[in-house]
């Protein structure tokens, strides 16, 4: 949803609340959450970022040392190339085409395996966020909270952030303390 579309269906539901007879104006409790710093520095994310380290390194390094070796094989071929048999150079210049074309193939595996990864785990962390923000909302008894991107202006009064990222702190740890085997 656009920010275009969820403007006014917040303005919406803010007249709605301020409308209802049981809710006055001063009674109203909103919170502001940015989404962007809880995508950074929750536990969740760091989290996250180190599986996708551990899950792809070891192909990221490969593939910068057949990067590696391509260049050097180019490097090659364009110093020694003039004093090379034609037998020679087209030997290496097959043996470059070889290798640029595993590269290319291994790359966009490589880079089709790492958004896929990284998608889901952008997911998975977004609806910790939701989660996290719905909790703390519920048990403070805020009315609404809102990203931070859909709002034009927001004093830091109403900024939750720091409040939400202790909820995901501590929703990390409680989830941490259970078996792997438990299930989501």
């Amino acid at each position: 949803m656009t920010t275009a579309i969820k403007l006014p269906i917040l303005l919406t539901v803010l007249a709605s609340l301020m409308l209802a007879g049981n809710i006055s104006a001063a009674e109203i409790k909103i919170g502001v959450v940015d989404r962007s710093t809880l995508l950074q520095q929750s536990p969740q994310a760091q989290a996250a970022t180190k599986q996708m380290e551990q899950k792809f390194g070891s192909r990221g390094k490969a593939l910068m040392a057949q990067q590696n070796k391509i260049k050097e094989l180019q490097d090659q071929i364009n110093r020694n190339g003039a004093v090379m048999s034609a037998a020679q150079l087209q030997n290496l210049e097959n043996q470059l085409d070889s290798l640029q074309q595993d590269f290319r193939s291994k790359q966009d595996d490589f880079q089709a395996d790492v958004n896929t990864q990284r998608n889901q785990e952008l997911g998975e962390l977004q609806g910790a966020i939701d989660t996290a923000a719905q909790k703390f909302a519920k048990a403070q008894k805020y009315n609404l909270i809102i990203d931070k991107g859909v709002t034009y202006y927001a004093d830091n009064t109403v900024d939750v952030t720091d409040q939400v990222l202790s909820q995901m702190k501590r929703d990390f740890k409680a989830q941490a303390g259970k078996p792997s085997g438990s299930g989501n």
